[in-house]
């Protein structure tokens, strides 16, 4: 024995139990980490190989139109409610994911899903075309106007029809399970890759680099929603009521990821469709592309925190502090690590490996590098925290720190491009996340089990 009543060998025990319990509970997150990692490698290299071969196939006036595009039609997302999310956190909360509760909440999210973003297409196609019988266009987009009206609608059906699929996501999120939909998006993204490389040089067109380089994995999802409905039957019904609470109990929780995207979409997607569209897509080349990265990297930290998310609220649930507090921690130094890794090799190596990359002279200027450096390692932090908070059912507080972000970064934004163009956008970007990231950290700093990652005493219990 020794002192305080503890044996040696109960204490290696202990410590055995705690290694293993660690090891089970981060299983889950590496699984669909490492499954994610493969498919968003290829996505990478998907946009590595294409964008320097659109660039070459459409010149740089039409490429730039493309980058406006895709910028444009993102913000539909905007608008996209959180189904998935909500399904994801129901489905990982339920010991019994086919209790009636379960089955209901499913079955009613998936029709009003199909609802809802129906709608949505219908009413940003409208907008659109609303706004463009109004909007002076630019010389490069009126003399593409045909080709740059009907890519924006075909990717407004698209994106509708991926946040529907989110909902078959989120159940699969919600049993840990991820990988599933990984991997019929590895397969989904090698078909656009092979159809880049051996149809796009024959054909290029504004359309078809749109859709390979911005939904390459979307047969994919379609395919794993057929997968999620043929093992999951017993979630699906169609003997479902229209239940008024259960309605507002999606609404309400969804409104909080809507309002979480639209402050994404407003800080990483908007500043280069407004900016080109106003000032002619050739002056927002530079931060397109960068920002066409930043999606593929950002696509990497989301695969590694909404699994997270998901095993914090399991977790918070079973009241499993210790394990809690490991997990999250273990997870954030794997994280910040790769993101000061990522940060460091841009802001020394960016220039040359994007001229070696395009094939062209690429002038950036060092505000642009510390900016660009100092966005990838404040993205990381930003998204593990919030997911964090997520999973700790503070939904609704995120939310508003998201909204507030975005409402700051549309002025200083402006102003800055107006005073250091494209790096000035970048430069606004890190102050809004630089501040949101504080205020994030405040939050959960207080939080009775993850405040104790940050050992610093508890102010108010965590939600059950």
């Amino acid at each position: 024995m020794v002192e305080g009543g503890v044996s040696p060998i109960a204490a290696r025990r202990h410590f055995k139990d705690c290694t293993l319990e660690l090891l089970e509970t981060m299983k889950s997150i590496i699984i669909s980490a490492s499954s994610a990692g493969a498919c968003r490698i290829l996505a990478i290299v998907l946009n590595l190989v294409g964008i320097p071969l659109a660039l070459a196939k459409l010149g740089p006036s039409r490429f730039g139109l493309l980058l406006v595009i895709l910028s444009i039609s993102s913000w539909i997302g905007f608008a996209n409610i959180g189904m998935g999310r909500v399904i994801a956190n129901t489905v990982a909360r339920r010991s019994s994911s086919s209790s009636r509760f379960t089955v209901e909440f499913v079955s009613l999210a998936t029709v009003l899903a199909a609802v809802i973003n129906l709608l949505l297409f219908l009413v940003a196609t409208g907008l659109f075309f609303l706004f463009l019988s109004f909007a002076p266009l630019e010389d490069v987009i009126a003399a593409n106007y045909h080709e740059f009206a009907v890519t924006i609608v075909i990717m407004f059906f698209a994106l509708s029809l991926w946040f529907f699929l989110s909902v078959f996501e989120g159940i699969d999120a919600g049993h840990h399970q991820l990988h599933r939909l990984y991997f019929f998006q590895l397969i989904s993204y090698s078909l656009s890759l092979a159809i880049l490389l051996l149809v796009f040089p024959t054909h290029p067109s504004i359309t078809f680099a749109a859709y390979l380089l911005n939904l390459g994995f979307l047969l994919g999802s379609v395919f794993h929603a057929v997968d999620v409905v043929r093992r999951n039957r017993n979630l699906f019904s169609l003997n479902f009521g229209w239940r008024w609470r259960t309605i507002r109990l999606l609404t309400l929780s969804s409104l909080d990821f809507t309002v979480i995207s639209l402050g994404l979409g407003v800080i990483f997607q908007f500043a280069t469709g407004l900016f080109g569209f106003i000032d002619g897509p050739e002056s927002v080349v530079e931060l397109g592309i960068f920002m066409r990265l930043m999606q593929s990297y950002g696509s990497l930290v989301i695969a590694f925190t909404f699994p997270l998310s998901n095993l914090v609220a399991f977790r918070l649930k079973r009241r499993d502090v210790a394990s809690v507090v490991r997990t999250v921690r273990l997870s954030g130094i794997m994280l910040l690590s790769g993101s000061i890794v990522g940060g460091a090799g841009f802001l020394i190596l960016g220039v040359p490996i994007l001229s070696f990359w395009l094939k062209s002279a690429i002038h950036i200027d060092r505000l642009f590098l510390v900016s660009g450096s100092l966005l990838i390692v404040l993205g990381a932090l930003h998204f593990f925290l919030a997911a964090l908070m997520t999973g700790a059912a503070d939904i609704r507080t995120a939310s508003r720190i998201h909204i507030l972000e975005a409402v700051a970064f549309l002025p200083l934004a402006f102003l800055l491009f107006r005073a250091l163009e494209q790096s000035g956008v970048l430069l606004a970007m890190d102050i809004v996340l630089g501040a949101g990231t504080l205020a994030m950290l405040g939050r959960l700093r207080k939080h009775s089990v993850l405040g104790r990652v940050f050992a610093v005493r508890s102010a108010y219990a965590p939600i059950a």
